[in-house]
């Protein structure tokens, strides 16, 4: 029996690194050829240190990733020095970041295409979404899809949803569990959410509280406190496992201290019912808890799902 406290579904959508909504596109560019000599290798630090992506694998490592929300406009004038000298898709790909957060949206079109044709595929996620805003679902579920197949973890989670929700394609879901598996594979915690709601919920495959409890768990685990929040309501009611007010209390309070209103209420709810959290609201679960989290390495998928891609 499904409880009957609301459970959260945030986060069960398309993860872009773009925000602004689009105005209209622009003809790829044509980059002048330059020798990289003639550039000054900080300018090139430059573009890589203040535009570089969290969710591109082939960024510079010498550098922290930058969120698209952090981005400092004067990468715009480093990336595109960058890009004009070396030709290099990743300085494309980052001055396409840059223009999207100064607003600068058909530049930023253009910048992502020239990616793209280099066959970069952090550009084809961020490109393929903007496809999809204006319309053409099919482009924007190739995007994902060869990115996806390059390894980059946010297309593997862009097309796990593009295949639940039909996206540019038919809807499927056991090719949807695959890329959402290989993105929780990879550190994705939103993906592993999103696993947990699958078999939560029981729509698209049949309920199976005991999965969804795992993978709630190994969200929550890796800090996501949507997956907090529905595993300790799972804990309040009893549903799939034994009850535990105490142990869903501290989960409420792991969510209201990262800010979740609903965490923060129902703690409190809870607290003026007599179930008190522990003085730390970080402290760790309980043994029995422990039992129930997946580690890293600990996801067993059949061997169709092994091949590294």
């Amino acid at each position: 029996m499904k409880s009957p406290i609301s459970k959260v579904n945030r986060g069960f959508a398309l993860i872009s690194s773009t925000a602004a909504v689009l105005l209209s596109m622009a003809v790829a560019p044509g980059a002048e050829e330059a020798h990289v000599s003639t550039v000054a290798q900080s300018v090139l630090d430059d573009c890589d240190r203040l535009a570089g992506s969290p969710n591109d694998n082939q960024r510079n490592g010498a550098f922290s990733p930058v969120a698209v929300g952090e981005i400092d406009l004067q990468a715009v004038d480093s990336c595109r020095i960058a890009f004009n000298a070396t030709g290099n898709p990743r300085f494309a790909y980052q001055l396409g970041r840059a223009l999207n957060q100064a607003q600068e949206i058909d530049e930023a079109m253009t910048a992502y295409q020239a990616a793209v044709d280099a066959d970069y595929p952090a550009a084809k996620v961020n490109f393929g979404m903007l496809m999809g805003r204006l319309g053409d679902a099919e482009a924007e579920f190739q995007m994902y899809s060869q990115a996806a197949e390059s390894g980059n973890v946010l297309a593997s989670y862009n097309l796990g949803v593009a295949y639940r929700d039909g996206l540019g394609t038919a809807p499927d879901a056991e090719k949807a569990l695959h890329w959402f598996q290989k993105a929780a594979a990879a550190g994705d915690d939103t993906a592993a959410f999103n696993i947990a709601v699958i078999y939560d919920e029981g729509t698209l495959v049949p309920a199976d509280d005991q999965t969804a409890i795992a993978w709630y768990d190994l969200a929550a685990a890796r800090g996501n406190v949507d997956a907090m929040v529905n595993l300790g309501i799972m804990l309040e009611t009893g549903e799939g496992i034994e009850p535990d007010v105490q142990q869903a209390a501290e989960l409420y309070a792991k969510a209201a201290e990262n800010g979740d209103l609903f965490g923060a209420t129902r703690l409190m709810e809870l607290q003026q019912a007599g179930v008190l959290a522990p003085p730390s609201a970080v402290a760790a679960l309980d043994e029995g808890m422990r039992t129930l989290v997946l580690k890293d390495g600990d996801i067993e998928r059949p061997a169709s799902l092994a091949r590294e891609i």
